[in-house]
């Protein structure tokens, strides 16, 4: 439960794997291919995406290359959605639990709102996701 709270809630400080070091190699390979690097740029980061601990790190090593990186907002935006989300679901079960116990059992209501705004939370992890799953960058003729 821990590793999916740290995804959501501080998504920069996520610990790098084997497959986002890959992807990330990838990435500057492609830039080097497309010609948005020389060979000597992209060797020195693949370095630094080596010894490179957390998504952050890896945010600046490959904040120059177009697209290689989620942009900076969508971060920001996953971490205020999903505090957001996570007090509201909070909130309303509390509420919802004292009304039951004085009588007042109407069903689950919080449910509805907390999965809509959920819904926008699995959006936004899924879009900054995507990110660090593509192997390659696009970058406009």
């Amino acid at each position: 439960m821990n590793n999916v709270l740290e995804g959501l809630l501080t998504p920069d400080q996520v610990q790098l794997t084997d497959a986002d070091r890959r992807a990330a190699i990838s990435k500057l390979d492609s830039a080097v291919r497309q010609a948005a690097l020389t060979p000597s740029q992209a060797a020195d980061r693949h370095e630094q995406v080596l010894a490179a601990r957390t998504r952050g790190e890896l945010r600046n090593i490959l904040s120059t290359v177009v697209n290689a990186a989620p942009p900076r907002g969508l971060t920001v935006a996953l971490q205020a959605v999903s505090g957001a989300w996570l007090v509201a679901c909070v909130v309303q079960f509390v509420v919802w639990l004292a009304l039951a116990v004085f009588g007042h059992f109407d069903g689950p209501w919080w449910l509805w709102s907390d999965l809509g705004l959920g819904a926008i939370v699995a959006m936004l992890w899924w879009t900054n996701e995507s990110y660090h799953r593509k192997n390659d960058v696009l970058v406009a003729a």
